[in-house]
């Protein structure tokens, strides 16, 4: 899942890496209304020397996510049944 990418005598490495969530894109032609144009689901990772990932699914997605996958799935904490209920009871 590695490769090359060339430009003029410029030879940068590559890795196709698989996103933690699949990604809607959209367009618009009018600025009114969205279309629906793909679901990404890959994407290529290009580098300046010559370190190629080694994993096949990239963790964090897109940049303006972090950590994605871990925060999507993340755990709900534990509640105490009777500090909920002395917490309601409290506030009214």
């Amino acid at each position: 899942r590695g490769g090359a990418l060339v430009i003029s005598n410029d030879r940068f490495p590559t890795s196709l890496l698989d996103l933690p969530a699949i990604v809607e894109s959209f367009k618009t032609y009018d600025d009114s209304a969205l279309v629906k144009t793909a679901d990404i689901g890959q994407m290529i990772m290009v580098g300046e020397s010559d370190i190629v990932a080694d994993v096949m699914e990239y963790r964090h997605g897109l940049p303006p996510l972090r950590d994605a996958r871990k925060r999507r799935f993340l755990r709900e904490p534990d509640l105490n049944v009777l500090t909920c209920s002395r917490l309601r009871k409290a506030l009214l």
